[in-house]
């Protein structure tokens, strides 16, 4: 729902969080606010900033955790309000991200928060959806976290026998 009050009221929305204290970073690899629109004035300063990243590096104990944050296809659907915003396609970008965190960037871990969601496979099983598509094109990517469809999973999806998909409910 970040776009809920267009993309002008998300960019007034961090700039209130950002004054109120310190934020984390927010991360989103495939949303795209380069079109020549007043609404997204905010939104391009808070790219230039630092506020807003396509991915972030974070180290603990000597252990590199790359995490990038992706809006699948079902949930770009119900954006509405994102207006000049549009969205990359997030297999495509997460495979670049990867690649980058992986290659350049020299993470040991990576983790995508992914707003993409999962499905019922046909044995009624959660075993589909964006988040379970995304691991099996971006073999690079160690653990999903996952949202938009709001299913508690009491045990994580394992995608290629590695890639562990998790959602909070």
């Amino acid at each position: 729902h970040d776009f809920d009050l267009g993309p002008d009221g998300l960019g007034k929305a961090i700039e209130v969080a950002a004054k109120a204290g310190r934020i984390p970073p927010l991360v989103s690899s495939n949303a795209n606010f380069e079109a020549e629109d007043e609404t997204l004035t905010d939104l391009k300063r808070q790219v230039e900033e630092g506020l807003i990243r396509h991915y972030i590096v974070i180290e603990r104990d000597g252990v590199r955790f790359g995490i990038f944050g992706v809006l699948g296809k079902e949930a770009v659907a119900f954006t509405s309000g994102a207006g000049a915003v549009s969205f990359d396609d997030f297999i495509e970008r997460s495979k670049e991200t990867v690649d980058i965190l992986r290659n350049e960037e020299n993470v040991d871990v990576v983790i995508c928060l992914s707003h993409g969601g999962i499905e019922k496979g046909e044995d009624d099983r959660y075993s589909s959806g964006d988040d379970v598509h995304l691991p099996e094109e971006v073999p690079g990517i160690d653990v999903v976290i996952g949202s938009h469809s709001h299913v508690a999973l009491d045990q994580a999806i394992m995608v290629n026998g590695r890639t562990p998909v998790v959602q909070a409910g």
